[in-house]
C-alpha cells in the first residue's frame, strides 16, 4: 500500500506495482509502449487458486530506458492477477476510514515495539529450526523467555521501590 502511494520518480518508475492497467485494461511502461498479453495461465500453487496474466512488451529494442527498465533479452514482462488488485483495491478503501486508520496506527506500535525489543535487545534475528511446527515452537519459546524477562524486570523494580520505601 505504501509502495503505491508514492509519487512516480525516476528511481521508482520502473517497479511493476507503478505500472497498472488503464481504464481499458491496457498497461503501459514508462516510455508510453503497450504491454501485450502473452497468456493466461491457471496456478494452483499456493492455498487458493488463481489466475496469472502474463504480459510482454516488445517494443524494449532500442528503447533508452531499457538499461533502467530491464535485463532481459526478449523485453520487460509483468504478471498481474485480476484478484489480487481487486482484494488490494477493498483493502485500501477498508483502511481509508479514521477507525481503522486508528487500530492500524495501534497495532503497528504495539507490534513494532516488542519484535523490535526480542530483536535488538535480546539479539534474536533469526530462526533456528526449519519445519513449520518447529518454527512455532520456536516462536512460542522466545515469546514465553520475553514475558518471563518483561515479569522479572517489573518485580525487580517493584522491590526496589519497596526498598527505597522502607528505608
Amino acid at each position: 500500500m505504501h509502495k503505491e502511494e508514492e509519487k512516480v520518480t525516476d528511481k521508482n518508475r520502473f517497479k511493476s506495482c507503478m505500472m497498472k492497467p488503464d481504464e481499458e485494461g491496457n498497461i503501459y511502461c514508462p516510455q508510453g509502449h503497450a504491454f501485450t498479453l502473452e497468456q493466461t495461465k491457471e496456478s494452483v500453487k499456493g492455498r487458493y487458486p488463481r489466475t496469472i496474466q502474463f504480459y510482454r512488451n516488445e517494443h524494449c529494442e532500442g528503447c533508452p530506458l531499457r538499461s533502467e527498465c530491464t535485463r532481459s533479452k526478449n523485453g520487460r514482462t509483468l504478471q498481474i492477477t485480476e484478484r489480487l488488485i481487486e482484494l488490494q483495491n477493498e483493502a485500501k478503501e477498508n483502511l481509508m476510514t479514521e477507525t481503522d486508520q486508528e487500530l492500524m496506527k495501534q497495532r503497528s506500535i504495539q507490534a513494532k515495539g516488542i519484535f523490535g525489543q526480542i530483536k535488538q535487545g535480546q539479539e534474536y534475528d533469526r530462526l533456528w529450526r526449519r519445519k513449520e511446527t518447529m518454527i512455532k515452537l520456536e516462536l512460542l519459546l522466545v515469546s514465553i523467555g520475553h514475558d518471563l524477562r518483561k515479569y522479572h524486570t517489573h518485580k525487580m523494580q517493584k522491590l526496589k521501590t519497596n526498598q527505597k520505601n522502607h528505608s
